[in-house]
């Protein structure tokens, strides 16, 4: 029978050591937490946390491993009104996961009830939490440290940039193997391109709507675990994981002289709204990892279901978590952050937000190259010049400001009459030189966000 020692606060997620792996989740309101291991079987084991420091509960699992899968119980009151909603039927992802096994399919086990706790358990249809060893031969890998005054961008989806390039062998289009395939380097290399912006490789699921269509999130915009990678993109050559397939692209390409820009989304979760899949953050804690309204319901500034309320020093210290993971153990070069406005939200928008402040301080994330998009469609949606530090702000000029719930409506972005269009005007700047504003897009007023 194992047994959990109170082990540590710090860092969040699960930390392989070498005599063990330690367990930190934050939850402000709950009861108790309940660490839940997954044989290879699925048989579930359940072991209470023991360890409590201010709302971080953590315990720590001696001679535990890398492979180890494991999710959440989490126990407190059930009062949608007051914005809580924890149910220990439903097993969680832990919202520090370097790994998932399993695809979240739309399961009728995933509800956790509207206003009352649904009842039937989900770990069968949960994906698991999986523990990893990070350890990777970087070499002489060293950050190309463009200057932004020469920088050149190329936005590229890891699947569609090669899925159908003819000299790239088959196995490897669509994958980050073919990334960084000496044939996409060379292309990159004859545009001048010195940066690849990454559209969304953190793990990311297919909505519930999609699925019922025969449809997928082509896009990766519906982010179910921030900090681990998607591996539906991996080739599995050389019998490499997700991960470490991953940090071979990102050596390759410094190799070749261009830096790695991740798009990532730290604005809502594939949570979606309170009809959507019952996962990780609204049974961990509702009302301290969203924002809501006064009556306990979402405050949908983002127009798909949720907005993650990064305020907190324990949901901040999360976020930049997440965010060092990518530079340290990954070695990306920086972010282009989606809905960043979302960031500073307090909840109305401030460009000293807590969580901006500490990106500015932070002595990691501080030297990387950082993308703002400038609007969500909240109150204040299109900020111009979003912090002094999240510069150059790269925008998307135009969106509209009135949404559906994500993808469980006909389209992602509905229009709204009662919205003033932005500003004709563009925020981008690449070094010193402003772009003109015929280089941005114009104003969308539907937005598709899915593919078969």
């Amino acid at each position: 029978m194992n047994k959990l020692q109170p082990g540590q606060s710090q860092p969040f997620g699960a930390t392989l050591q070498s005599d063990g792996v330690n367990f930190s989740l934050f939850s402000a309101h709950a009861e108790k937490v309940e660490l839940c291991l997954f044989d290879e079987a699925g048989s579930e084991q359940r072991l209470t946390l023991p360890g409590r420091t201010g709302n971080v509960w953590h315990g720590f699992l001696p001679n535990a491993k890398a492979g180890q899968r494991y999710g959440y119980r989490v126990y407190g009151p059930f009062e949608p009104a007051q914005g809580l909603r924890f149910n220990p039927k439903k097993l969680l992802i832990d919202p520090s996961a370097r790994a998932l096994e399993g695809e979240l399919r739309d399961n009728a086990r995933l509800t956790g009830g509207i206003d009352a706790p649904d009842e039937k358990d989900s770990a069968v249809a949960v994906p698991k939490s999986v523990v990893v060893n990070d350890a990777f031969d970087w070499g002489d890998d060293a950050p190309p440290a463009t200057p932004w005054s020469e920088t050149v961008i190329y936005e590229a989806h890891v699947r569609g940039l090669t899925r159908q390039h003819p000299r790239i062998p088959a196995a490897l289009r669509g994958t980050y193997a073919g990334l960084a395939h000496p044939v996409m380097l060379q292309y990159l290399q004859h545009l001048g391109v010195t940066a690849i912006e990454l559209l969304p490789v953190q793990h990311h699921a297919d909505e519930p709507r999609l699925q019922r269509l025969g449809l997928s999130n082509y896009w990766g915009y519906n982010v179910l675990a921030p900090c681990a990678v998607e591996s539906r993109y991996a080739s599995r050559h050389k019998n490499l994981s997700a991960l470490n397939e991953f940090k071979a692209a990102v050596k390759a390409l410094h190799q070749a002289g261009i830096e790695v820009i991740l798009d990532v989304v730290f604005n809502h979760s594939a949570e979606l709204d309170v009809d959507g899949p019952f996962i990780s953050f609204r049974g961990i804690d509702n009302a301290s990892w969203y924002w809501l309204r006064e009556d306990g319901s979402d405050d949908n500034v983002t127009g798909c279901g949720n907005a993650l309320r990064l305020v907190d020093d324990e949901t901040i210290a999360w976020t930049l978590d997440c965010l060092r993971y990518w530079v340290r153990e990954c070695h990306v070069d920086g972010f282009r952050f989606d809905l960043a406005t979302v960031l500073g939200r307090t909840p109305t928008f401030d460009t000293q937000s807590p969580l901006f402040a500490a990106i500015q301080a932070d002595d990691v994330l501080s030297g990387c190259k950082l993308i703002a998009e400038p609007w969500d469609i909240g109150p204040a949606a299109t900020s111009w010049g979003i912090s002094p530090r999240l510069s150059p702000s790269g925008a998307t000029c135009g969106a509209t400001t009135c949404a559906n719930s994500g993808c469980t409506a006909t389209c992602r972005w509905g229009s709204s009459p009662n919205v003033l269009p932005p500003p004709p005007t563009c925020s981008i700047t690449m070094g010193a030189r402003p772009m003109p504003a015929s280089t941005c897009l114009p104003p969308m007023t539907a937005l598709p966000c899915a593919t078969s």
